[in-house]
């Protein structure tokens, strides 16, 4: 039986909402330069990463004997292509206010396809070798998806960007896209130990970490590397932002503190505790009926649902 199945029997579907930036401002959270940059840094990653984790849950389908994880599995990739689409949407509001992100898109293209879909760095991997980096691409998606998914609840218990604090549409994109994190935030992982065996935990559980330990710097890094090229291409920014990770890391905290706009830093290096217990599953990190409820009240979902009503 798929793991949890009993807790949890809600089905994954794809919602083809659609966003607006043609009138979102400069800083979308308003007045706040760094908070704005550290969000956008997403638009850049995203699109990218995201399309990739497709890729690969496609190329593992065909290995998916349980029904309900396969349902599961299909509904996470229209969701994330979805995902992709609409941060693609956001990346033309960064153009248009003068950001040269192409050179820096491609540097994070080459990121992933050094992770490639058949082999990693280019290399030639033998037959025998190409299900287990299969089943270790799943696991670098699974350990993405621990961040995502406690972003989202962040984002769900917080409301960051609530109460004309943010643009709407700009809001409503990260929101709609993060309760959909939350959403679906089990999937990656339970793929990863179907992948595995049953039989195969506690290797499972070792190679999770091993995982985990190149990840979790690596994605800090490429969203620090992200947020300075916003800001140094940044012509309007009149207070001088301190760019180094140690600093940025330290905004972080000071920041969310302060105007709860932002993630704090430590939260998510904390976040990493859970992680490491064997009896870690990401359904116990955020909570389906409250994403389920703030989508409910997104402004493009909404659309959607009036949208389906008129053509019925």
């Amino acid at each position: 039986m798929h793991p949890l199945q009993r807790l949890e029997n809600h089905t994954i579907k794809q919602r083809k909402v659609k966003f607006d930036f043609s009138q979102t401002p400069h800083y979308w959270i308003y007045d706040n330069p760094f908070a704005t940059h550290l969000i956008n840094a997403v638009h850049l990653i995203l699109p990218v990463g995201e399309l990739w984790m497709c890729r690969v849950f496609n190329q593992a389908l065909p290995f998916v004997t349980d029904e309900k994880l396969r349902s599961d599995v299909k509904g996470f990739i229209a969701q994330e292509a979805h995902h992709a689409a609409a941060h693609k949407v956001a990346q033309d509001y960064l153009r248009h206010y003068g950001y040269d992100i192409d050179g820096l898109l491609n540097y994070i293209e080459l990121a992933f396809k050094k992770l490639g879909v058949d082999s990693p760095l280019g290399l030639t991997l033998p037959k025998s070798l190409q299900p287990h980096w299969l089943t270790v691409r799943v696991g670098i998606a699974a350990s993405v998806e621990h961040f995502t998914s406690m972003l989202g609840t962040w984002c769900l218990d917080t409301q960051p960007w609530q109460e004309q604090m943010a643009d709407e549409a700009m809001s409503d994109l990260f929101v709609w896209h993060l309760a959909e994190e939350v959403e679906h935030r089990s999937v990656a992982f339970d793929l990863y130990m179907h992948l595995c065996g049953e039989e195969n935990k506690n290797f499972a559980y070792l190679q999770r970490q091993a995982i985990m330990a190149a990840v979790a710097p690596s994605f800090i890094m490429i969203l620090h590397h992200c947020f300075k090229s916003l800001a140094k291409g940044d012509r309007e920014l009149n207070i001088p932002l301190k760019l180094d990770l140690f600093n940025v890391a330290k905004q972080s905290v000071i920041e969310n503190a302060r105007s709860k706009q932002v993630p704090s830093f430590v939260e998510m290096v904390g976040s990493l505790k859970r992680w490491i217990r064997p009896s870690y599953h990401p359904y116990y990190e955020g909570d389906t009926a409250k994403a389920l409820q703030v989508m409910e009240n997104s402004s493009a979902v909404k659309a959607l649902k009036a949208a389906a009503l008129a053509t019925a």
